[in-house]
């Protein structure tokens, strides 16, 4: 992050944080619009309670196991379908039916149909899936047709191919769908946790704080939320970016290494 960019974000959040300030004084009335520094005291109460850090990490932990699972299926299905078109042609009228159904009818209807517990992941699944595939399919029909050439003129097992060409080709593409994954997937199972009226998790507590006419928690806790997606966005991307010098690295010694033969 270059310091141009971090004068910008500093400059957008004081901006936000003032025109939030300019409202909150026009209405004078925090059961609609509570104070900035009431929920900034909020959120610092928070940080010491015990049951707060288990809310995160119920909620943390659906989001990333949804989304993984949401992953591994959408690559998987996504080089089947592009491998053999049989398979796409059956394959698509079903992913027409979930893309097409709204997100609230997926939630309420598995939360009729399954345990609370499991209800949430199967959520995001059925919402993160259909994005996923589509995202993969379309890079991979979008491949470079020399590299199809050179693989067809050269052929190499099935696994070599996906290690050293799909996969590299697919990785900017593997990056974008995860970092939009990862809000959605907070967004979404947040929602459902609410819905779903789930005994931990921030829908929860921003569900408690809707029937106590607490908007000072209910701020706090999209704070938190803001907080949460901000700190995975940088942590995907730090570990996106070190796998990058790492590579560099190991190409840097390996030829420096040939260079010394």
């Amino acid at each position: 992050m270059n310091k141009k960019y971090k004068i910008r974000s500093i400059i957008t959040i004081v901006f936000i944080v003032g025109l939030w300030q300019l409202i909150a004084l026009l209405k004078n009335n925090e059961f609609i619009i509570p104070y900035p520094i009431h929920v900034i005291d909020a959120m610092i109460q928070q940080v010491f309670s015990k049951s707060f850090y288990k809310t995160l990490l119920y909620t943390i932990a659906r989001a990333i196991i949804g989304l993984n699972i949401s992953f591994i299926f959408g690559i998987i299905m996504a080089y089947i379908s592009y491998k053999y078109k049989i398979i796409k042609e059956m394959f698509y009228p079903l992913l027409l039916l979930i893309r097409s159904i709204p997100n609230i009818s997926y939630i309420l209807i598995v939360l009729i149909l399954f345990s609370r517990t499991n209800a949430v992941i199967i959520i995001l699944f059925l919402i993160l899936f259909p994005i996923i595939y589509t995202n993969i399919y379309s890079a991979l029909q979008n491949i470079d047709l020399s590299f199809k050439d050179v693989l067809q003129i050269y052929p190499e097992k099935e696994w070599y191919c996906v290690r050293k060409v799909y996969l590299p080709l697919l990785k900017p593409t593997i990056e974008a769908s995860l970092l939009s994954g990862i809000s959605l997937a907070f967004k979404v199972g947040v929602m459902a946790e609410i819905i779903g009226g789930m005994q931990i998790g921030i829908g929860r507590e921003l569900n408690l704080c809707r029937l106590n006419f607490d908007m000072i928690g209910m701020f706090a806790w999209t704070g938190w939320m803001i907080l949460l997606l901000v700190c995975m966005d940088q942590i995907i991307k730090t570990m996106m970016n070190r796998n990058k010098k790492v590579k560099q690295m190991c190409e840097s010694l390996k030829k420096s290494l040939n260079g010394s033969d």
